[in-house]
């Protein structure tokens, strides 16, 4: 983003993309119960969070202005924005888009001349890209993540064969090679395995906070049987 100053102190803003690719991952659709065919829909795979000071920083660089200039006049827009939603106008940021107040119903509306002010609320505020804030990002490369942001769906079965072609060459399991093998993010990983764990067939040998798994009650023929 490069910032300058014109003669009539106002600040002139165009947009500057860096040549990194926007990362994607297919998920699933939510389907009806009676439907056999699988669909999937392109996400972007978020590639971290950039900050108010991150901001400032990066823009004092390419302008005059010092960090502290740069937050100053980000707090006192984020003000303005906030007073002129909240009464009941859009904001337009040029080359960036139009923000504006979205209302809720706290209870279901049979007829307009029953609801009371006090059922509606706000819900949110909702943010339309500019053109060239648009035009901008279509210019961006997309690629498919090398990384797996979510886990893949698997029935019990399918886990009970990959945990017995695993015992059957290794005598533990980590919850590293459990995610691996089963294509699952930490969280779901950490909980599939303690679900195996309270069904009685895994057992952790090691600490709560670095697991080491083996099989129990006869599950899973390991290394250590043979």
């Amino acid at each position: 983003m490069l910032v300058s100053f014109t003669g009539n102190n106002y600040i002139c803003i165009s947009i500057k993309l860096s040549v990194m690719s926007i990362e994607y991952e297919f998920y699933r659709n939510p389907e009806l119960p009676e439907s056999k065919k699988k669909r999937y829909h392109a996400r972007v795979v978020p590639a971290g969070r950039v900050s108010t000071d991150q901001l400032a920083e990066e823009i004092q660089k390419e302008c005059t202005l010092t960090v502290a200039d740069v937050k100053s006049v980000l707090i006192a827009l984020a003000d303005k924005m906030a007073e002129h939603l909240g009464e009941g106008r859009k904001v337009h940021l040029e080359d960036i888009g139009y923000f504006q107040v979205n209302l809720h119903c706290k209870e279901e509306v049979r007829t307009m001349h029953a609801v009371r002010s006090e059922t509606v609320e706000f819900k949110s505020v909702s943010f339309r890209a500019d053109t060239n804030l648009k035009e901008s990002l279509k210019k961006k490369k997309i690629r498919r993540s090398k990384n797996k942001p979510h886990s893949m769906p698997m029935t019990e079965k399918q886990i009970d064969e990959k945990l017995t072609e695993h015992f059957a060459q290794h005598p533990i399991l980590t919850r590293r090679e459990f995610q691996l093998m089963c294509i699952q993010v930490t969280s779901t990983a950490c909980r599939l395995l303690r679900k195996l764990v309270e069904t009685g067939k895994l057992k952790n040998i090691s600490t709560p906070r670095n697991p080491v798994y083996v099989p129990d009650n006869g599950h899973y023929a390991s290394v250590q049987e043979k």
